[in-house]
C-alpha cells in the first residue's frame, strides 16, 4: 500500500474521535515556540522551522507537538520546501486519536498536492475531509476544491459525487453546501427546474436561523422567478425571508444580511413590475421602519417620496422628502432627495 493510501485508511479509522483543545505547557517547548515566533515575525522562515522542530521535540503532550509541527510545516511551505512540509502534514494527519490540527493538516496537504498536480491523492484526502468530517471548519473549503477539480473532468462526474454526498452528509452542516453546488451546476447547464428544486430544498431543509445559506437561497429563488417573468413568486420568496424577523422568532435580533435588501426589493417589484402603488408604499415604509440600522432605509424613504410625487400626491411626497433631507446623512439618497425637492416642492 502506498503512502497516500495508508494515510487515507488511517484517517477513515479515526474519523469518529474527539478533537483535543488545551493550553500548551513545558518550559523548553514554550521557549522554542517563542523563539520560532520571533523568527517568523521577521520573515526568517528557515530559522522559524528549525525552532518549531525543536519545540515539537520538547513538547510534553501530543497536542503541543502537533501545533509546533503544524507551524513548522507552514514555515517550510513559505520558504518553498514543499516536500518537507507535506511529510510533516501527513504525519500530523495520520496520528490517532484525532486532535485539533488533524483535519486541517489533511486539508492543507490535499491543497498543496492539487497545486503540484498530484490529483488522485489530493482528491482522496479531500473526500476524507468532506465525508468523514462534514461539520469541520475545513469541510466547506474541501468541498469547493473537490467540486472544482471534478468539474474540470466533467459536470457529470461532479454531479455524481455530489448526489452521493447528498445522502451521506444530510444531517451535517455541510449539507446545504452540497445542495448549493448541485444547484449551481444544474443552473450552469441551463436546467433551471432542477436548480430551483434544489434551492427549494435548501430553504426547506436548512431554515432560518440555523441555515447559513437560507437568505441567499431565497434571494436566488427570487432571481429565478423574476427572470421567468413571475414577480409575484419573487415577492413570495422575499416575503418568506422577512417573515421570521417580523414575527420575532426566535427572540432577539436575528437579522440576516439579505433581509433589508429583500424588503426594499419587494417595494421596487410592487412599484415597477406590478404597478401597485399602495402595496409599494407599504413595502417602502416597512423597509424604512423595520430595519433602523440598515444602509437601504435611506433609499426606501427617498423612493417612497418619489413614488408619492409620481402619483400626484404632492403634499405627502414633499413631506416625505423633507423628512429624508432632515434625517438622512450626506449620501446619494440625501442628494437625490434635495434635487427632487428643489424641483417639485418649492
Amino acid at each position: 500500500m502506498g503512502r497516500c493510501a495508508e494515510a487515507i485508511a488511517i484517517a477513515i479509522a479515526i474519523a469518529g474521535c474527539v478533537p483535543t483543545i488545551s493550553q500548551p505547557r513545558g518550559e523548553a517547548h514554550l521557549d522554542a515556540m517563542a523563539e520560532a515566533g520571533r523568527h517568523h515575525s521577521h520573515g526568517r522562515d528557515r530559522e522559524a522551522a528549525i525552532a518549531y522542530e525543536r519545540a515539537a521535540e520538547h513538547a510534553e503532550r501530543r497536542v503541543d507537538r502537533d501545533e509546533a509541527e503544524w507551524r513548522q510545516a507552514q514555515a517550510l511551505r513559505r520558504e518553498g520546501s514543499i516536500d518537507d512540509a507535506l511529510a510533516i502534514l501527513d504525519r500530523i494527519a495520520e496520528r490517532t486519536p484525532i486532535a485539533r490540527r488533524t483535519v486541517r493538516a489533511r486539508f492543507e496537504a490535499a491543497r498543496l498536492r492539487l497545486e503540484r498536480g498530484e490529483r488522485d491523492c489530493a482528491l482522496a484526502s479531500l473526500r476524507v475531509v468532506v465525508r468523514d468530517h462534514p461539520s469541520h471548519g475545513q469541510a466547506s473549503r474541501a468541498l469547493v476544491l473537490l467540486v472544482r477539480a471534478l468539474r474540470e473532468e466533467s459536470d457529470d462526474v461532479a454531479l455524481a459525487e455530489l448526489r452521493a454526498l447528498d445522502g451521506h452528509v444530510a444531517s451535517s452542516d455541510l449539507h446545504d453546501d452540497v445542495l448549493t453546488h448541485l444547484a449551481e451546476i444544474h443552473l450552469a447547464r441551463g436546467e433551471r427546474a432542477a436548480a430551483r428544486a434544489l434551492y427549494e430544498r435548501i430553504a426547506d431543509e436548512h431554515p432560518y436561523p440555523q441555515g447559513e445559506r437560507w437568505d441567499d437561497t431565497l434571494w436566488r429563488l427570487a432571481d429565478l422567478a423574476e427572470q421567468d417573468g413571475d414577480p409575484r413568486a419573487a415577492i413570495a420568496y422575499l416575503e418568506r425571508m422577512i417573515t421570521p424577523r417580523s414575527e420575532g422568532i426566535p427572540p432577539g435580533s436575528y437579522t440576516q444580511p439579505r433581509m433589508p435588501d429583500a424588503a426594499l426589493r419587494i417595494a421596487r417589484l410592487q412599484r415597477d413590475a406590478l404597478r401597485d402603488h399602495d402595496a409599494a408604499a407599504r413595502a417602502y415604509r416597512r423597509a424604512y421602519d423595520a430595519f433602523p440600522t440598515s444602509r437601504v432605509r435611506d433609499d426606501a424613504l427617498v423612493e417612497l417620496g418619489e413614488l408619492q410625487l409620481d402619483a400626484g400626491e404632492r403634499d405627502a411626497g414633499c413631506a416625505t422628502l423633507r423628512r429624508a433631507t432632515g434625517e438622512l446623512e450626506v449620501g446619494a439618497a440625501h442628494r437625490r432627495a434635495l434635487q427632487r425637492s428643489a424641483r417639485d416642492c418649492r
